[in-house]
């Protein structure tokens, strides 16, 4: 492994929602996952992705303006450079008349924070610091189980507003996950740290993604999966399958499935031969090859162990929460109907669109009258959930159907 520190100029990453702005301190990744979306051309950062590991060194500065620019000071530090150390009376109303806060995500599903290099620089430490400092709310993704290193600063975060991390694991047998994460730590260390983070008061879930075709999307793969997220209280489960995008990526699978398991290459080739740049298998082929739907089986899955599918939200307090919490609404509904039910895709498409148009809402729903929320660009496919949760604040579907209990999150 080679570290490359460099200087960067920008470091978060809007969502479209402007409830989680996306951060990352590390280009490419040492945990070399075979099956990684980095290696694709979409998210091409360099040739030696799984080894030449490039580092935002000054990441916590870039954070530390970024929230700065936009009205925060640091509240947990003794000195805040602001006013407030100069005038202490002002402090409590300066808390109150600070901008709506969002959600932190550091990290996520393709160059892992808590790599190898993480424990060399703690740049990834040093980010949560800066979290905790500003009483931000953050969440987090990895493979690795350094991230116990950092209990004592997750649970300071968590007791202040909040904080969760997800384990991605996605083979139970060690053999085949060596095959496909041969750098990453073990499933059976990924369970372990999912158990500890639990039994020390933190949200901590399990991504079951991708289930790899024919090899991790059988029945006792994904049911010894389950049992051990029973086992150690995941808080959630999340399922998905694999994308394969033209080009590297493609290529580096086909390869080593060429090498581990000859008798499914031509399977491969077949589920992935349109060359869809979005890396979704061939439509035609996942009905005759039988490919399982790793969603629909999962959330089943979830069913059965009782354990929630998808994160409850964690939604920050602010004058649009209720807006957040009907959009969460509808996001649900949309998937139910769309992946479980498989009513029309059209319908499940545009309550979907509403949920998105209720993040960027800039009106408070509870405080409009029904007539205005009805002149507002809603589809009817989504208007009568919108106005039960404004009369009654809950939605018979997702009761009905055993999603409203784990919908949002609760506190611990």
């Amino acid at each position: 492994m080679q570290i490359e520190k460099i200087i960067a100029k920008t470091l978060i990453h809007n969502t479209a929602h402007k409830t989680q702005y996306h951060l990352n301190p590390y280009q490419g990744c040492y945990h070399d996952c075979k099956y990684c979306n980095g290696k694709a051309k979409r998210f091409y950062f360099h040739d030696e992705f799984s080894n030449n590991i490039k580092v935002k060194v000054n990441a916590p500065e870039l954070l530390e303006q970024y929230l700065r620019d936009r009205g925060f000071y640091p509240v947990n530090r003794k000195r805040k450079d602001t006013l407030v150390d100069f005038i202490p009376s002002i402090s409590e109303s300066a808390k109150q008349n600070l901008p709506n806060k969002f959600i932190l995500f550091i990290g996520g599903g393709i160059c892992d924070v808590y790599q190898p290099a993480e424990e060399v620089l703690s740049v990834t430490r040093k980010l949560l610091q800066i979290a905790y400092d500003y009483s931000f709310p953050i969440r987090s993704l990895t493979k690795n189980t350094l991230v116990l290193r950092d209990i004592d600063l997750l649970k300071k975060i968590h007791k202040q507003s909040f904080a969760r991390i997800s384990l991605t694991i996605t083979l139970s047998d060690q053999e085949e996950q060596l095959i496909f994460e041969p750098r990453a730590s073990t499933t059976e260390e990924r369970f372990s740290s999912v158990q500890k983070l639990r039994e020390e008061g933190l949200p901590a879930g399990v991504y079951m993604t991708p289930l790899l075709p024919f090899i991790g999307d059988t029945s006792k793969n994904i049911e010894d999966l389950f049992k051990r997220c029973q086992e150690t209280n995941a808080e959630f489960v999340v399922t998905g399958g694999l994308s394969l995008r033209p080009g590297k990526h493609k290529d580096e699978i086909f390869s080593v499935i060429k090498e581990y398991y000859p008798e499914l290459l031509e399977k491969y080739k077949k589920l992935y031969l349109n060359d869809n740049p979005n890396g979704m298998p061939d439509t035609f082929y996942s009905h005759k090859l039988n490919l399982v739907d790793p969603i629909k089986t999962g959330y089943e899955m979830s069913k059965k162990y009782q354990i929630p599918f998808f994160e409850p939200r964690y939604i920050p307090e602010d004058m649009l929460h209720f807006n957040r919490r009907v959009s969460t609404v509808l996001s649900r509904i949309a998937f139910l109907k769309s992946k479980i039910l498989q009513n029309t895709l059209f319908e499940a498409m545009r309550i979907q669109q509403d949920s998105i148009l209720l993040e960027t809402l800039k009106r408070d729903l509870k405080r409009m009258n029904s007539k205005e929320v009805r002149n507002l660009p809603f589809h009817n496919e989504s208007l009568p959930y919108i106005l039960e949760m404004l009369e009654r604040n809950q939605c018979q579907f997702l009761i009905n159907h055993k999603e409203w209990d784990n919908l949002f999150y609760k506190g611990a």
